[in-house]
């Protein structure tokens, strides 16, 4: 999750040697602990366009994605401060 808003777990998210292995840690979780089971969520995606889709999860929660932007390149976010919208808020 590249630019999180939160500034120490930013500084980790974006460092591009860290690499979160969320399968490796589900993986040890099952083996390590008898109650856990890795959550297998079912998603409903119905494609509008090629900019849209909406998105339905078990649930019933909706979700609307838009495409915002053609780039397919990755976003620079060193010139947004992971501040947790505090400036904005302190700006008025």
């Amino acid at each position: 999750i590249k630019g999180s808003n939160i500034p120490l777990l930013r500084n980790l998210l974006d460092n591009p040697n860290l690499r979160l292995k969320s399968r490796d840690l589900s993986n040890l979780l099952e083996q390590s602990v008898d109650s856990y089971t890795t959550p297998r969520p079912k998603l409903y995606t119905t494609y509008v366009d090629d900019g849209m889709r909406i998105v339905r999860d078990e649930d019933d929660h909706v979700f609307i994605y838009g495409r915002v932007s053609e780039s397919e390149e990755e976003s620079d976010y060193k010139g947004v401060m992971a501040d947790l919208g505090v400036g904005k808020l302190l700006e008025g």
